[in-house]
């Protein structure tokens, strides 16, 4: 009866063949016989369709089209076919009877048969058809019962490249991903599992086991987390569950865990402040914010200890002392000097390029005899939440005298130049005699810092002037206590400790300062800047405020370099760097470059001693190399390799990089030295940023790299120079001083004594719980004894 069946079946095939013989007969396999072909096959062999019979039997057939869903819409076309049959007249229906003929019939050939024979089989008899298609999915599954991710991907990626759309086929990707996830949780994998998982999660949220396989993921993850003390990726996990699966039974353990850590810190935070220690309890219950901040016993308990001592953190690339080859002040160094240093007189604003100076320890400071005396008059009150202390002329004048003393190591040659004698009048008055008289006093006492530790004082027992001392360092933190602790009982306290956290780039000290684990950052890249203030979320939560003095960058040639002493390298030096694109490209990333300015002055573009008929020098490589040419002529032993020191920061060593290419490629070879490397024997150049305020007293400073004046500091400068800066500072009246410091500056731009690049207008980052500061910073941590810090912690898990 089998046999029967088959030929009956072997006729239909055969009888609508057309020039092809019958095939060896035997008994067709039933779809249960049927081998699924392997990856290979599926991948290399020719695409085979299955066409499951009626009879039982499955044809092995090539690919048939219209695919997929062939039957479906062979139907459907039939349909509409009989359709149009309907409504054509008699006559004309024999040539769509014909068409419906054909259609009612599936044309299929059998692979691997000698010249490709076509068969027709009908409709009615075909059950199924599992397309090449439908086999490489069923492969896949079979591979991902057996885990095996790889091949099920190839097979999947192969099926993609062929068909956008594909039944099952996206339910079969899914399937791919989940598990993966699933293997990946079991080899401890599951910070990529969680990926996977989140994949899942996006496009089919009630996927089948994806709550409890999420839940297994998590559990690793935060375990991990907790194990490495990190609170923070702990939280972001966890929240990570919460908002997919609520009342998950693993963010409910993890959360009542960490509860209980927090709630222990907050009752030994209360304990601290108990027993006084204000700074311990505050640190407590930092911590406790950081575990979890969703803990109900913190919002109270935070406000009460963070408020009383309260901490300023501060994200920073560089700390003080880092910078071995670089000797002139960095940013690190300048940051410490004024917090640890208090100064006779502090700049308060510029107007018109002048500055102004108010004082810490002065109620007046008037001058009599015609500007030929100068009395001053301590103060004898001080605010609870100021850190200097009130001194006596007991504490002042020792500090002066030393300046005065040429045997002392804090002598000071230009201030004794100036005052004649000291006259101590009481403990709270004394006044200089001066035997010519400065253009401006404050300027000129406003670098002596009123600090017994700083300088060898002619008495022991001075008292403690306050201000800011460094508490801690290490290679990744630096933190500053006040010297003189604020009372109890005030009402409103002030930072009490600032702690700078260094990163290895502005760009993850931007993202630390989102995250909450910083408050400040004092210096930001005009790029990041630009980018903050176009975010409006960003904006809601800190203040972006510009530093009144804006930076400038420049070159500085060593005297003492025989190479760069040669005038026409160094202008050819200057011919060949492009400052406009440098601007623009490197150090601002701005092609409108609002944020800086090319400049031809070391000090402020904006004061009264710039030279406005002096233009910036232009950009011309054919003059570079004609200076070139004649510096080489004039050293005889040619031009060696020249040494450059470069300023600490990301922004300037990239600078400095663009700039030894360029004069590579005109025949300099320049050594770049960075800050944090050992300080190198010789130099010829170094790469520097200033904020020369008053030029009148700082220009002499600035030339020599040293803190004071000192004649034997110009030795390797030319004479007229020397007679100029000499010159400089014996003039006593203001307007013959600037008049002279405008020649000075035309004759330096002429000399290429330096080769001032830019001015950078520069901007702090502050979160907008800090209150105090002034409306107009002068520095990053200006007048830092008035600013306060309101409690504040991140209150949404991250």
């Amino acid at each position: 009866m089998k046999v029967l069946q088959f030929s009956t079946c072997l006729f239909i095939l055969l009888a609508a063949a057309v020039h092809a013989q019958p095939p060896v007969e035997e008994e067709l396999p039933t779809i249960d016989e049927m081998v699924l072909p392997t990856v290979q096959q599926l991948l290399n062999d020719t695409e085979v369709d299955w066409v499951e019979l009626n009879t039982g039997g499955v044809l092995t057939v090539e690919s048939v089209v219209p695919r997929p869903n062939t039957l479906e819409l062979r139907q459907t076309e039939i349909e509409e076919l009989e359709k149009v049959r309907n409504k054509t007249p008699a006559n004309q229906r024999d040539e769509i009877a014909k068409k419906l003929d054909e259609m009612r019939h599936l044309y299929v050939s059998l692979p691997d048969v000698q010249g490709n024979p076509e068969f027709r089989v009908p409709l009615k008899r075909v059950v199924k058809i599992i397309h090449h298609e439908d086999l490489m999915l069923r492969r896949i599954h079979k591979l991902l019962e057996e885990n095996k991710i790889d091949p099920a991907l190839e097979l999947m990626n192969r099926l993609r490249r062929n068909w956008d759309v594909w039944p099952g086929m996206d339910e079969t990707h899914l399937r791919i991903i989940f598990v993966d996830a699933k293997y990946r949780i079991g080899q401890g994998d599951a910070a990529t599992s969680l990926m996977l998982l989140d994949e899942v999660y996006q496009a089919d949220k009630n996927y089948p086991g994806l709550r409890t396989q999420s839940g297994y993921a998590v559990q690793q993850l935060v375990e991990k987390a907790l194990a490495d003390s990190d609170y923070t990726r702990a939280q972001f996990y966890l929240n990570w569950l919460r908002q997919r699966f609520s009342d998950h039974d693993v963010y409910n353990t993890f959360s009542a865990q960490l509860i209980g850590k927090t709630d222990e810190l907050v009752e030994q935070a209360n304990s601290a402040s108990s027993s006084g220690d204000f700074k311990k309890a505050s640190e407590l219950i930092s911590s406790a914010a950081e575990i979890w901040p969703l803990a109900p016993s913190l919002k109270g308990s935070h406000r009460t200890h963070t408020e009383r001592f309260q901490q300023l953190k501060v994200g920073v690339v560089d700390l003080p002392g880092k910078s071995d080859a670089y000797f002139a002040l960095s940013p690190a160094d300048l940051r410490k000097q004024r917090l640890t240093r208090l100064n006779l007189f502090e700049l308060e604003r510029l107007r018109d390029g002048t500055a102004y100076y108010r004082t810490r320890f002065f109620d007046e400071w008037e001058p009599t005899d015609l500007g030929r005396e100068m009395r001053f008059t301590l103060k004898q009150f001080r605010q609870p939440y100021e850190m200097q202390a009130v001194v006596t002329t007991a504490d002042i004048v020792p500090l002066l005298i030393n300046r005065l003393t040429p045997s002392h190591p804090a002598y000071d040659e230009r201030l004794s130049s100036y005052v004649e004698s000291i006259e101590v009048h009481s403990p709270t008055e004394f006044s200089l005699s001066f035997r010519r008289v400065p253009p401006r006093i404050e300027p000129l006492l406003a670098n002596i810092s009123v600090s017994a530790t700083d300088e060898t004082t002619l008495s022991e027992d001075l008292s403690d002037p306050g201000g800011f001392q460094v508490f801690k360092q290490d290679d990744g933190t630096i933190s500053y206590n006040r010297k003189i602790e604020q009372p109890d009982g005030l009402p409103k306290y002030h930072i009490a400790e600032l702690i700078e956290i260094r990163y290895d780039s502005y760009e993850k000290a931007a993202q630390a300062l989102t995250r909450g684990e910083i408050s400040m950052i004092p210096d930001l890249p005009d790029w990041i800047i630009r980018r903050m203030q176009s975010d409006e979320e960003f904006m809601k939560k800190f203040f972006i405020l510009p530093y009144q003095l804006p930076e400038t960058h420049l070159l500085q040639f060593n005297p003492a370099s025989q190479p760069v002493r040669n005038r026409e390298l160094r202008t050819a030096l200057a011919y060949a760097v492009d400052r406009e694109r440098l601007l623009r490209e490197v150090v601002l990333r701005d092609p409108r470059a609002l944020n800086g300015k090319v400049v031809t002055t070391p000090f402020l573009s904006s004061n009264p001693g710039r030279n406005i008929l002096v233009e910036p020098r232009r950009y011309d490589l054919s003059a570079a190399l004609a200076m070139l040419l004649a510096s080489r002529k004039q050293l005889k032993d040619g031009i060696p390799p020249l040494t450059m020191i470069v300023a600490p920061g990301p922004t300037s060593e990239q600078t400095a990089q663009e700039i030894a290419a360029v004069w590579k490629k005109i025949g300099i070879d320049i050594k770049l030295v960075y800050a944090h490397e050992p300080r190198p024997e010789k130099w010829d150049i170094i790469y520097r940023s200033v904020q020369m305020v008053e030029p009148l007293v700082d220009i002499w400073p600035f030339l020599t790299i040293e803190e004071r004046a000192r004649l034997d500091d110009l030795r390797d400068y030319p004479d007229w120079l020397k007679q100029e800066l000499i010159q400089l500072d014996r003039t006593s009246e203001q307007s013959r001083a600037i008049a002279a410091l405008q020649v000075l500056h035309r004759h330096l731009w002429s000399d290429t004594a330096v080769f001032p690049l830019w001015e950078l207008q520069r901007y702090a980052v502050i979160r907008k719980n800090i209150q105090g500061y002034p409306k107009t910073l002068m520095h990053c941590y200006d007048q830092i004894d008035r600013w306060s810090v309101d409690s504040w912690y991140q209150t949404e898990l991250p």
